[in-house]
């Protein structure tokens, strides 16, 4: 008998072993996991496992709701797989058990859930998204859900009326039309759904999922096994897993609300958004979103989260006498205003690049600015001999450019991407469409571009009509502000590498 090689066979068996002990070892120094509870509005309590990176985040962190398969297994599933790698991102995990299961059995157990019973288990997800809002250290406004069988329908559901969820991931997914149509309804938030290859029992809900969802970013893999068990079943499903949450959740980046005034002297509230987990001392471009004359900063919304994920940060805010830029006694624009007042609308444009240029985080010198509509002009005008513009995005010029918005297309020799629709036709003023087509003519980069569709809309309305013009735009400010760089060192510090 060769007793080197039987030694050596068992010290094969033997060193995966101690490397997954190792490896979780690790894990469990480099994060913490409290036990907590809470209470549901309707009178239960549930228990959970919080895990928290041990070492504070500078900035409030996001966080990820993880569900088990109600009546299947309990939270624990969650501590081998998915909590503690969340956690050494800087992304908070809960994990928690569902009324009557595990530890959260209070009134009655679980099998002897009546059909009502089961109705209330969406209360016990609202609870704790909730509880993760009010934990201080975490970000109210950045939280993921991880669904399970049943579990996905809820979570699906509490998506449909809550602001605060960004993504959705879902394993084995039992959904029905009302948690389908919520997908549909939040077109801003990616669904990773994933399925096991033989589980046809859930397949066609697992596909439906990844079907009513709009957003760029969703996926549809297929697995090995059954819920949480595709993590032991299928290698490299768990670091994919963390690797799509961390670009979906923690790479929208951190937004603060902000408030400043114009030179002539109206206040205005707008939102800056940063990208999260650059490098110490480390500076990204940025970009200022105008938006159209019907529309306010929301406008926008999806787009800045996008932006983020590349490393770029945006400043959206509303305009002098629009949205929460209202001020009393100031009149409306379009409504109210004088239109000496209307035209100096600029100015507002200028104090919105000056309160992002003055942020720490920010390279000055690399600003772009995307404006729709009526916010053409003002933008264009604002730029006027501000040498940090480096490129503008027009979203359908509702006038040709003059005067200082003009001038600055032609002596600044900067890049516009200008973009409209051959059908919108304006019967006061004629085709938008060549309003637009003459702001690009003004240009004398060879980089500047136009593009006409035949059917897109107007304005800010393009990027969701067209979906494809989002990631034009997206690549356009990653080139003109040489973002790249930024972007790839934010996704591996996100990423721990």
């Amino acid at each position: 008998m060769n007793t080197k090689r039987i030694f050596g066979f068992i010290g094969s068996l033997i060193q995966p072993v101690l490397l997954m002990i190792f490896s979780l070892s690790m894990a469990q120094e480099a994060t913490a996991q409290t036990r907590v509870s809470f209470p549901t509005q309707d009178g239960w309590t549930i228990d959970g496992t919080l895990f928290l990176p041990k070492q504070a985040s500078a900035t409030p962190m996001p966080a990820v709701l993880l569900l088990t398969e109600p009546e299947w297994i309990d939270r624990t599933t969650f501590s081998g797989y998915l909590a503690e790698k969340l956690a050494q991102r800087n992304i908070a995990a809960l994990a928690i058990d569902f009324r009557g299961m595990g530890s959260s059995l209070g009134k009655k157990d679980a099998v002897q859930f009546s059909e009502k019973d089961i109705e209330g288990l969406p209360n016990d997800i609202t609870a704790a998204i909730k509880f993760l809002a009010a934990y201080k250290g975490i970000d109210p406004s950045r939280v993921a859900i991880l669904g399970t069988g049943l579990s996905a329908h809820f979570a699906a559901l509490e998506a449909g009326n809550n602001p605060a969820v960004k993504a959705l991931v879902m394993l084995s997914a039992h959904l029905d039309d009302e948690s389908k149509k919520a997908i549909e309804y939040r077109s801003d938030v990616p669904v990773f759904s994933i399925v096991g290859r033989e589980d046809k029992k859930r397949f066609q809900s697992a596909a439906d999922a990844y079907s009513h969802a709009k957003h760029v970013d969703s996926e549809f893999i297929m697995a090995k096994g059954h819920g949480t068990s595709m993590f032991s079943h299928t290698a490299g499903l768990e670091e994919k897993v963390v690797d799509w949450l961390t670009t979906n959740l923690k790479g929208i980046g951190t937004q603060t609300e902000v408030s400043f005034r114009s030179e002539d002297g109206w206040d205005l509230r707008g939102s800056v958004r940063v990208p999260d987990g650059l490098p110490a001392g480390s500076k990204v471009p940025a970009v200022v979103m105008v938006h159209g004359a019907k529309h306010d900063q929301q406008t926008y919304h999806q787009l800045a989260q996008e932006l983020a994920k590349k490393g770029i940060a945006t400043i959206r805010f509303d305009w002098r006498g629009k949205g929460r830029s209202i001020a009393e006694g100031k009149g409306l624009y379009g409504i109210n205003m004088s239109d000496e007042v209307t035209e100096a609308t600029y100015r507002d444009v200028k104090a919105a690049v000056n309160i992002l240029a003055s942020n720490a985080a920010i390279d000055a010198n690399r600003i772009g600015m995307i404006a729709a509509t009526a916010g053409t002009g003002y933008t264009l005008r604002a730029a006027y001999k501000d040498n940090r513009i480096q490129t503008v995005v027009l979203l359908t010029s509702n006038l040709a450019p003059q005067g200082e918005a003009k001038q600055f297309i032609v002596e600044s020799g900067k890049p516009i991407f200008a973009i409209a629709s051959l059908e919108d036709i304006n019967y006061g003023r004629g085709s938008l469409a060549e309003e637009t087509r003459k702001a690009h003519s003004y240009s004398n980069n060879k980089e500047s571009e136009l593009l006409l569709y035949d059917d897109a809309g107007r304005g800010s309305e393009m990027l969701k009509s067209k979906p494809e013009l989002e990631r034009m735009v997206l690549r356009w400010f990653i080139e003109k502000l040489g973002a790249g760089t930024d972007a790839k060192a934010a996704t591996q510090v996100s990423q721990g590498r």
